[in-house]
C-alpha cells in the first residue's frame, strides 16, 4: 500500500530528513508545491498532500492542473487565505511542467511564483523525489528593471546510492528572503525540524499531530528576514500577479 503521511514517506525513502524540513518551512512560509514527474497521479497527489500535511494542523488543497481550474484568481484567492496549495501535473520533466502550466492559461510570472517542482519517479527502491527544483519569482533590481533568473536545484536523488545530494545551501539567503526568515533562522529551523522527523520515523506508539503540535510550541519564534537592497520579489498584489 502506498504511504500516504510524510513519516511513511521518509521510511520509504521517498525523501530525507533534510528535504522534508526545508519543504516544510516553505509550506509554512505560503510556498506553494507542484509535484509532477513519472510516477501515477495518484503517487503526485499523496507525495503532494504528505508535504502539505507535515503540520496538520495546517489547511490545504492539491489541485488536478489537466482537470482543474488552476485560473490566477483561483490560486491567489488560495494563497491569500492561508491554504497550503500544491499542484499535480502530469508532465515528466520542469520545462514540460512549465510549458503545461502555461497553457492551462497562468502567465509565465504566476507560475514563476508557484515555488517548489518536485519531479516524482516511481523507482525499483520505491517512489523517489528524483530532483527538487526551486522557481525563482521574478524581481526588480535597484533600477527597476524586472529581472527573471533560472530556476534552481534544491535537491536530486542519486540513484546509485539511494541517497539525496542537496544543492539549496547556494541560495539559502533567497529561500530565506522568500519565507521572511533571516537566513540564521531558516537554517537553524530546517536542521531542529530535520531531527525531530528522523527521530519520528524510529520512533512508535506516538500521535503524530500531536507530536508536531508540541514541538511547534517549543520552537523560538521566527526571525525576520532583514530589509535589503536591490533585489526584492516584486510586489504581487494578487498572490500570482504582477501589477507591473
Amino acid at each position: 500500500m502506498r504511504p500516504t503521511d510524510i513519516i511513511s514517506l521518509l521510511r520509504e525513502g521517498a525523501l530525507d530528513g533534510e528535504l522534508a524540513a526545508l519543504l516544510w518551512l516553505l509550506v509554512d512560509g505560503g510556498v506553494p508545491i507542484v509535484v509532477a514527474g513519472p510516477a501515477g497521479g495518484a503517487a503526485r497527489s499523496t507525495l503532494a498532500g504528505a508535504l502539505l500535511a507535515t503540520d496538520p494542523a495546517r489547511r490545504w488543497v492539491v489541485l488536478e492542473a489537466d482537470v482543474e481550474d488552476v485560473t490566477t484568481d483561483r490560486l491567489s484567492a488560495l494563497l491569500r487565505g492561508g491554504v497550503g496549495l500544491g499542484l499535480s501535473v502530469p508532465a515528466d520533466e520542469l520545462e514540460a511542467v512549465l510549458e503545461r502550466l502555461t497553457e492551462r492559461g497562468l502567465p509565465e510570472d504566476a507560475v514563476r511564483r508557484l515555488g517548489v517542482v518536485v519531479i516524482a519517479e516511481e523507482t525499483t527502491a520505491g517512489l523517489r523525489c528524483s530532483v527538487v527544483h526551486y522557481l525563482r519569482p521574478a524581481e526588480r533590481d535597484a533600477q527597476g528593471h524586472v529581472q527573471r533568473r533560472p530556476p534552481a536545484v534544491l535537491a536530486a536523488w542519486d540513484e546509485q546510492s539511494d541517497a539525496y545530494e542537496h544543492y539549496a545551501w547556494g541560495i539559502t539567503s533567497e529561500l530565506a528572503d522568500r519565507i521572511d526568515r533571516a537566513q540564521a533562522d531558516l537554517e537553524e529551523r530546517q536542521r531542529d525540524r530535520a531531527c525531530f522527523l528522523v527521530a519520528m520515523v524510529t520512533s512508535e506508539g506516538f500521535e503524530y499531530a500531536a507530536s508536531v503540535a508540541d514541538y511547534l510550541a517549543c520552537e523560538p519564534p521566527r526571525v525576520p528576514a532583514p530589509t535589503h537592497e536591490p533585489a526584492q520579489p516584486s510586489p504581487f498584489r494578487g498572490g500570482l500577479t504582477d501589477p507591473g
